[in-house]
């Protein structure tokens, strides 16, 4: 009985104490969510992570951070799938998604999203065929023109074509269904309204929109690269006027794009002998990059390649002189995926999938200045906010 009593007095004693917990917790001032505000760091300090949160896909959502410090600044969802880009004038954060009527199943709606990039607060939706890709988060699937009238992207039903959508009038307006065939979407930095897209015949389609966004004009290169013996990755380094594509064995081509219709040159090899020995490979994602004013090309590399190791993170960052053609530097690659370079201070991000690092690249040995960890579950595409233009 004495047990018993002591029992059942603590058990009373627990209680009192979770009431009177309870109590006080009810007694604090509750916090009180108001809008309207913006966020802290100012543009040219924020980044995007696109996390795809790959084991739970339907929650995707953009994390903001300040690359200086690290600091986290907020969060845009973006449901299944998401992916996103910043408007080229930097006041509206895209994004594109999917909603199903029962999160996993029933009525599909696909949308382009209109968020402040300020305040991180939704403002329209565009609505959109329910046939926009999804697919990893690569940057050529959901793109804008260079005047950032219109938005481009990647269709996939599993037939291929690329969308445009004016965002001023909030419309779908047409699919481009000559790009049948051909993947990923790349603007034309020295052209308003004009992208290319990879074909399956290993050339490239061009297509120029009017100002309706309707499709006013195409062509196609030659043959750039076999897909058979050499295919490429999408992920283009891209300069003003011209397209630099690595391929899955080591091999360069461009495509020069500053006259009237597509020039293709290449190939060029960035492996030495010594190179070829160990059987270094590009791997990745979004593994390659352009610093225009240097002419430096950035690309993820490991060693012991073979077929199937093509997504492989970075054992090493491999720095190319698209001039001479040389490697002019190489540094260790911290299992990177994915890259993103801004032109106008001299930096680099690359993302291993959780942490995200950040170079400076004013000299041509890249210099890590500081690593923002756990930015994401699992991503695989990091963005720099714009400014000074695209």
């Amino acid at each position: 009985m004495k047990s018993k009593f002591k029992l059942t007095t603590a058990a009373a004693m627990l209680g009192l104490m979770v009431l009177a917990g309870g109590a006080q917790a009810q007694d604090k001032p509750r916090e009180v969510l108001t809008g309207g505000h913006s966020v802290s760091a100012p543009q040219e300090n924020r980044i995007y992570v696109m996390d795809s949160v790959f084991m739970h896909l339907t929650e995707s959502r953009v994390h903001v951070y300040d690359y200086t410090n690290g600091k986290f600044l907020g969060m845009v969802p973006t449901a299944f799938n998401g992916h996103v880009q910043v408007s080229n004038d930097g006041k509206k954060i895209y994004t594109m998604t999917t909603y199903h009527e029962r999160i996993t199943r029933g009525k599909r709606s696909d949308v382009v999203e209109v968020w402040d990039a300020d305040k991180l607060t939704f403002e329209k939706e565009i609505s959109l065929p329910p046939k926009r890709v999804q697919g990893l988060n690569y940057d050529g699937l959901f793109r804008q023109t260079t005047d950032g009238k219109f938005i481009v992207l990647q269709n996939a039903s599993p037939a291929t074509s690329i969308g445009i959508v004016d965002v001023a009038k909030g419309d779908y307006v047409e699919d481009v269904t000559a790009a049948a065939g051909c993947w990923s979407v790349i603007p034309q930095p020295n052209r308003p309204r004009s992208f290319m897209t990879i074909c399956g015949d290993g050339g490239l389609l061009t297509i120029n929109l009017g100002e309706d966004g309707k499709v006013a004009s195409q062509s196609r290169s030659k043959q750039m690269f076999s897909v058979k013996d050499d295919p490429i990755f999408i992920a283009p380094a891209l300069d003003k006027d011209k397209a630099h594509f690595v391929s899955y064995y080591g091999n360069v081509y461009s495509a020069d794009f500053s006259g009237d219709e597509v020039k293709v040159d290449g190939p060029w090899s960035l492996l030495s002998d010594e190179d070829k020995a160990k059987n270094w490979v590009p791997g990745g994602y979004n593994l390659v990059g352009l610093h225009r004013a240097s002419g430096r090309m950035y690309v993820f590399m490991h060693p012991d390649g073979k077929e199937g190791t093509h997504k492989f993170p970075a054992a090493e960052i491999w720095v190319m002189d698209t001039k001479t053609k040389q490697r002019v530097a190489r540094i260790p690659g911290r299992d990177a995926l994915s890259m993103t370079i801004d032109q106008q201070r001299n930096l680099m991000l690359t993302l291993d999938g959780g942490n995200v690092n950040v170079y400076d690249i004013s000299q041509p040995e890249p210099k890590l200045l500081r690593t923002i960890e756990g930015a994401a579950e699992a991503s695989l595409q990091v963005q720099f906010h714009p400014v000074g233009g695209v």
